[in-house]
């Protein structure tokens, strides 16, 4: 396990510790309270119990209820010996004989007794009357504590996680662009070399100043140049938008059928004979503002992932365009029958880093979706993957 995922486990059961301390620390303070307003009660029953006995003035009573009963911290109701209220300390005034009090009284000693059990009043063996009482404000008050403080501490980490998980992409984008400036720097120099080369090459042979053997005539070695040539402007402006990568691309007016066209035929050309197929299918389309260059990176990178899934002798690759009139979007949709991505990987394809090859460095896909998401407001998915059958990535451009 990496230093990296131990620190995270650390941090989540040491919130979880401090959580679960807090709550049950928490409830045994309000087992406490509780059983404070338990011995209140009684103390008070016993004060009634007393007045209802020993006094020959019925106003004790009321007097030990008026000055001293009503002045707890939790609700108390007395009934006489048929369950009448006859007292109470809430705000409910003693006058107050309406049906609506009286239910409302009933509903609150029902309320009591599922909370604390009634303390029966007698004199001598004789019921006078039953004291109910609930629990306090402040029993409900630390009660929902623990639940404001988990869910302080759960919104607290959910943002935490948020920014931590912004900062890491944040610094894996900084990395990948830096690395993507770095290698179109570093190609940049030997490939404006290599075309003046090559163009030295081709005019030395126009001169007359080269001899070639005889598989060179016949006009075979300015073919040759004229291809190097268009290989070494390939590789120039793949070295471009390297550098264009963190930077924003100037758009223009385009024909996605054209950009499209042109990638296909550039890999047919290099294509086995008899084994690997492409195929296109171009929809109607109308022109978006999109800088061309970075999205023919985009389709190629997408192909040459197709290319290298599938096999050299029964591959399959189809390429369509379309326009979705609803949306307002044109879709590119790559498909071949390769190997496809595991279920358990689909989410990861996009990922910095992520590869299923033997070697490469997992940008090509992180980058495809910078250009399409970031530079051009569009989307780009895995819409399907079945091994050997479908695999299926769509890219879509708003209109």
């Amino acid at each position: 396990m990496s230093y990296s995922r131990f620190f995270r486990w650390f941090l989540v059961f040491g919130v979880v510790a401090v959580i679960a301390l807090f709550v049950y620390f928490n409830q045994a303070v309000v087992r406490d309270i509780r059983k404070d307003a338990t011995r209140l009660s009684q103390m008070y029953a016993r004060l009634i119990e007393y007045g209802a006995s020993e006094a020959s003035d019925p106003e004790v009573i009321n007097f030990i209820f008026d000055n001293i009963i009503t002045k707890v911290n939790f609700p108390i109701i007395v009934t006489d010996r048929n369950g009448i209220p006859a007292a109470w300390t809430m705000e409910y005034s003693i006058s107050d004989t309406t049906t609506r009090t009286r239910q409302e009284l009933y509903r609150l000693i029902e309320q009591f007794d599922s909370q604390n059990p009634p303390i029966e009043i007698r004199s001598d063996t004789a019921l006078i009357s039953v004291l109910h009482y609930g629990n306090s404000d402040l029993i409900w008050k630390l009660r929902i504590i623990p639940l404001v403080e988990i869910s302080v501490i759960t919104v607290f980490l959910f943002v935490a996680f948020i920014g931590f998980r912004n900062i890491k992409k944040s610094e894996q984008r900084s990395i990948w662009v830096g690395m993507a400036k770095e290698t179109a720097h570093q190609l940049g120099t030997p490939i404006t070399s290599l075309m003046g080369w090559v163009e030295l090459l081709k005019v030395r042979h126009e001169e007359g100043k080269i001899a070639l053997s005889s598989e060179f005539q016949n006009g075979n070695f300015g073919d040759m140049t004229s291809k190097m040539m268009g290989d070494l402007r390939r590789l120039d402006r793949i070295a471009t938008r390297f550098g264009q990568i963190g930077s924003a691309p100037e758009l223009s007016e385009n024909n996605i059928n054209e950009i499209v066209k042109d990638v296909i035929e550039y890999f047919r050309m290099r294509l086995p004979a008899g084994g690997l197929t492409i195929t296109a299918i171009y929809g109607v389309v109308p022109d978006i503002k999109i800088n061309p260059e970075l999205l023919r990176w985009v389709i190629e990178n997408l192909m040459k992932n197709s290319m290298e899934a599938t096999s050299s002798k029964t591959g399959h690759i189809q390429v369509s365009t379309s326009f979705n009139p609803e949306q307002k979007r044109i879709i590119i949709a790559v498909e071949d029958n390769g190997r496809g991505i595991p279920y358990s990987e689909q989410k990861r394809v996009f990922s910095p880093g992520f590869t299923t090859k033997k070697r490469g460095w997992g940008l090509g896909l992180t980058l495809a979706r910078r250009i399409v998401e970031e530079y051009h407001g569009g989307r780009i998915s895995l819409k399907s993957s079945e091994p050997d059958v479908r695999t299926v990535f769509a890219v879509e451009l708003p209109v």
